[in-house]
């Protein structure tokens, strides 16, 4: 090789050389940014929280990471109304409280920041009804796992949207469908058509109330006959109308025909349901079982089980006194459950006060007194886990 080659050679080399060391160095640099940058990310998000923290005797550790927060308090559906408990700030800006024990229930809470209510950030588990957005824990033990997701065969819930022509809407409901539905298309079933409160939405009797999970661990206990269960909006009202009516049997009017005329219909049309009277239930808690009782009643050639949690109205007498004059006739017709709370005064009372007249009147009814519960979800819950073993059968 000439000293001319060679010396072009090695330019070439050195060339090449530079090139490599600078696409060395552009890595490094990239590389040592990147672990800036994440170092930073780390530190703007703090340490890795856990909340909440249940521990093996029912305690509750709630944890927030927020530095700059002037203030933190929980408020759950533990305690009374407006009840607070007062987050603590340690020095890496994570806050905590320890609240219990609790008793195994499910329960929802809500944290407030410098006054601002919020659902816990670390915690996936949330609810949202007619009223409120909230986090959701379940404190495990004897009761709770009744509605646990359990290692059990699952049923399915879809959310259905069907026109009414009568309210001049477009509306929703869910439906659960039981475990095997999809796989075996012989097979039909009953149907209970399952009403929420006053303070919640189509949606509550599957977030709050666990409704799938109640059935399908029944269902696989062999305790409750595979159903369909309907869960529809129980707002209704007519085009031009402002407000429900207030009053008697009216007040339901709208809803009352929208559900027979064409809900119910319209899911024996679409579903594989037993569509007769005797394999058709209602039931509802409070407004719902308010519901339950007036159109239920008014309706024995479409329903032959009710059931009313925590829902007998005020006017009670007059929507039994159709039903007391028929006395022990009455018993072919329907099969009556009510349920209540212990700590719900009112609505307990008032079922005591039924179960009075009916028993006069020698008609057959059950009742469930749901012991140290309140007009809350833990009482319903309760009251379908009850009534469903009882349908059907």
């Amino acid at each position: 090789m000439t000293g001319n080659g060679l010396e072009k050679l090695m330019q070439t080399f050195k060339n090449l050389t530079m090139k490599v060391l600078k696409s060395v160095f552009t890595i490094v640099f990239l590389i040592g940014l990147v672990s800036v940058q994440a170092q930073e990310m780390a530190q703007r998000r703090g340490p890795r929280i856990v909340s909440p923290e249940i521990s093996g005797d029912n305690h509750i550790t709630f944890n927030v990471y927020s530095p700059d927060a002037q203030s933190i308090r929980v408020n759950g559906s533990w305690m009374g109304f407006g009840d607070v408990a007062e987050l603590k700030k340690n020095d890496e800006g994570v806050w905590s409280v320890t609240v219990g024990p609790l008793s195994p229930s499910l329960y929802h809470y809500n944290l407030i920041i410098d006054g601002v209510s919020v659902i816990d950030p670390a915690n996936p588990k949330a609810m949202r009804d007619g009223t409120r957005y909230a986090s959701t824990l379940i404190v495990p033990g004897d009761g709770s796992e009744v509605f646990q997701v359990n290692d059990v065969p699952h049923g399915s819930v879809a959310k259905v949207w069907y026109n009414s022509p009568s309210l001049g809407l477009t509306r929703r409901l869910y439906v659960y469908t039981p475990p095997g539905y999809d796989k075996d298309n012989s097979t039909r079933y009953p149907v209970l058509y399952l009403q929420h409160g006053a303070g919640e939405l189509e949606m509550e009797w599957t977030h709050s109330g666990k409704a799938n999970f109640i059935l399908d661990n029944l269902i696989a206990e062999g305790k409750a006959l595979p159903m369909i269960i309907v869960m529809n909006n129980g707002f209704a009202t007519r085009t031009g109308q402002t407000g429900q009516t207030p009053a008697g049997n009216a007040r339901w009017s709208a809803f009352e025909e929208m559900l027979i005329k064409e809900v119910i219909p319209d899911i024996d049309a679409n579903y594989r349901t037993i569509s007769d009277r005797e394999h058709r239930a209602m039931a509802g808690l409070s407004m719902g079982g308010m519901q339950t009782f007036t159109i239920g009643l008014n309706r024995l050639d479409t329903f032959s089980h009710l059931g009313i949690f925590s829902g007998v109205p005020n006017n009670y007498t007059d929507l039994l006194k159709g039903v007391l004059e028929q006395g022990p006739a009455f018993n072919q017709k329907a099969k009556l459950w009510f349920g209540a709370g212990t700590e719900e005064a009112s609505f307990h009372n008032r079922q005591k006060e039924v179960q009075d007249l009916l028993v006069k009147s020698g008609i057959k009814a059950q009742f469930y007194d749901s012991q140290n519960t309140a007009h809350e979800f833990q009482t319903w819950r309760r009251c379908l886990h009850q009534f469903a073993q009882l349908l059907f059968k």
